[in-house]
């Protein structure tokens, strides 16, 4: 088995009953829009966990995974605030109502994603719901709410996230879609759910 697995299962069950969880999933059910970004390998997680969110449930979501974004905004700034400004481009336009009702998750393995952790500070002072999924408890610490899930690896950290994003459309009521049921009929996804 690889390093890591046999405890994920675990871990993701001990994760959905924690108290953290529970904000975080309360959080995901009523706010319109979400936002996810993480680093490398928790990037890709955020952009495909923002692909389905938007396609499976009445949500807009979105993730920073183009290269040429976060290569132009790391240049504009640094990389410590790239993911900050991204917030900031995202919530552009909207009103102090529509703020409140997005959810900003970040994404870290190792705890020291410094990028992150200022991006949920910024979003939390603006108004927004937020809520850090990390495998360890982060290094620069603020008031958002952080979802620890405790493992040693980072592929165990990406995996369990994702699985952890479907948790999250599950139990908002959606479904996620089976592969027979998908390539057994010619339905269509419904993309003007309200």
């Amino acid at each position: 088995m690889i390093p890591g697995f046999e405890v994920f299962t675990t871990r993701f069950d001990s994760t959905i009953c924690s108290d953290e969880w529970q904000i975080l999933q309360e959080d995901f059910n009523t706010s319109n829009r979400i936002l996810l970004a993480g680093n490398g390998g928790n990037l890709a997680v955020c952009d495909h966990g923002a692909i389905d969110i938007a396609r499976l449930t009445n949500k807009s979501a979105s993730a920073p995974g183009s290269g040429i974004l976060a290569s132009s905004l790391i240049n504009d700034v640094s990389h410590d605030c790239w993911v900050r400004n991204w917030i900031e481009i995202s919530l552009r336009g909207l009103d102090q109502g529509h703020i409140s009702n997005v959810l900003f998750v970040g994404v870290s393995s190792s705890g020291y994603s410094k990028n992150i952790c200022l991006a949920l500070d910024y979003a939390h002072g603006l108004g927004c719901r937020t809520a850090l999924i990390s495998a360890r408890y982060p290094k620069l610490s603020g008031a958002y709410n952080k979802v620890i899930l405790d493992v040693g690896e980072y592929h165990t950290s990406e995996v369990l996230t994702l699985a952890l994003i479907y948790e999250l459309i599950h139990s908002s009521g959606f479904s996620c879609p089976s592969i027979d049921s998908s390539v057994s009929s010619n339905d269509l996804i419904d993309y003007s759910r309200k």
